[in-house]
């Protein structure tokens, strides 16, 4: 029997080259690689690895890689998902046999969002701790073939992030089967009400193919808020009140009546920060930028702009576009209501990323992007990158930008397929009626 599983897992935004390996237990003649359901490369001996083309865009991708006989026929496979949201740290157990066919020793391959060096690992095997080497390599002990056995590991990366994985050998145990689901949004035309999800088939499809609708949601929602990390702009352009406190008292200057509650988003949904500092993490596998993600949830937009602040203040290199790529990927991963909002001002962008890209990725995983801008867009040509550019150089300006970001959310209805689907290729069919694709 084949077993294969990736050595190499990738996290965060991708493009370009990238080196792909497997870790393939029992006989195979090759590992063919497969991108988004075409074939790009076949390797013929271990390590099997192969330099993987991601192209120079961002999008969502399904990496596969099957295991051959002689015959090129399929004897296993293993697949991830590029580009699309995943858990902050991850482990894969394969396991190695001997001449006989006796399953002797598992070999490990992991990653995490902040490098891929853990800190600490540990394995037991049916509850005794077992030894892992220094190249996640752990001998297993004899034991009974014909009577199930686990094997747990447990991971330890920077940051406090964990990672734990489960086996199950020998006995004839096969890993329990788990239906996959995809969830993207969709708008409802005004006047229109959505149907219950029986009532959808035939509406949606992939490649031609039907997809079955499991579930429909429309409860709470999610904002994910890219802005400076310093807050003195927007409270000069969205209250330019002076405010002096009095000796010895600190708080905030007093907003304009009403605001606190007329901006509001309710329904349940709420805003989180993706604050555009990146921090770099780097390893001998691998190097990323972490962006910090706020875990306070508001509602209030007024009071997102302009009091609430990241308690490292400014900073003069921030990455506004690279941060809203990354909004974009949470905001997808939420299968909730969602959006990002991107406000600008007068600080200079130091994001790898072009602005057109980042509109191009956050379209291809559906999720609206809404730009607004501290200064009118006309005095700043750059902007025009960005598509349309929301002027909120006032407090009645930013009022019309609240109202239609809050008239998009409310449209929204969540859609879950059963499946696993790449999200650019769910399209509506002829029979849809009264919905439109988000973004």
């Amino acid at each position: 029997m084949t077993s294969i599983v990736f050595a190499s897992l990738f996290f965060g935004l991708l493009v370009g080259n990238q080196k792909v390996g497997v870790l393939v237990d029992g006989p195979a003649a090759a590992v063919e690689y497969r991108l988004d359901g075409k074939p790009i490369g076949r390797v013929e001996k271990a390590p099997w690895e192969l330099q993987v083309d991601l192209g120079a865009d961002l999008s969502p991708h399904e990496l596969v890689a099957r295991a051959l006989d002689s015959e090129g026929r399929e004897l296993a496979r293993a697949r991830q998902w590029l580009n699309l949201p995943r858990e902050r740290a991850e482990t894969k157990i394969a396991f190695e046999r001997n001449a006989a066919g006796r399953t002797v020793a598992a070999r490990l391959s992991w990653q995490s969002i902040v490098g891929s060096k853990p800190t600490a690992l540990s394995a037991t095997f049916d509850g005794k701790a077992v030894a892992v080497d220094g190249s996640g390599r752990i001998a297993l002990p004899p034991h009974d073939p014909d009577k199930p056995h686990v094997l747990s590991v447990e991971l330890e990366f920077p940051e406090g992030l964990r990672s734990r994985a489960d086996a199950v050998l020998g006995g004839g145990s096969a890993s329990e089967a788990q239906t996959e689901l995809t969830a993207i949004a969709v708008r409802m035309r005004k006047g229109n009400d959505f149907p219950p999800p029986k009532a959808l088939g035939g509406w949606f499809q992939v490649d031609g193919r039907p997809l079955r609708v499991v579930a429909v949601d429309d409860e709470g929602g999610e904002v994910l808020i890219v802005r400076d990390r310093d807050r003195t702009e927007a409270v000069e352009v969205l209250d330019p009140r002076p405010y002096v406190p009095p000796s010895g008292v600190r708080r905030p200057p007093p907003e304009p009546k009403g605001l606190r509650y007329e901006m509001g988003l309710g329904g349940g949904i709420r805003t989180r920060f993706v604050w555009p500092v990146p921090k770099r993490y780097a390893d001998e596998r691998v190097s990323s930028n972490h962006f910090e993600i706020s875990r306070r949830r508001l509602d209030n937009l007024y009071y997102v702009l302009t009091r609430d602040f990241h308690p490292e203040g400014g900073d003069p290199h921030q990455s506004f576009s690279d941060a809203t790529a990354v909004a974009g990927l949470v905001a997808f991963g939420t299968s909730a209501r969602r959006a990002v909002v991107l406000v600008l001002g007068t600080r200079v962008d130091s994001s790898y990323y072009a602005p057109e890209a980042v509109r191009r990725y956050l379209a291809s995983v559906r999720v609206p992007l809404h730009v607004w801008s501290l200064v009118d867009p006309a005095t700043r040509p750059e902007l025009s990158r960005w598509g349309a550019v929301v002027d909120i150089s006032s407090v009645d300006k930013l009022r019309k930008a609240f109202l239609a970001l809050k008239a998009d959310l409310r449209s929204q209805r969540v859609v879950w397929f059963e499946g696993k689907h790449l999200p650019q290729k769910i399209a509506l069919t002829e029979k849809a009626v009264g919905i439109d694709l988000v973004p």
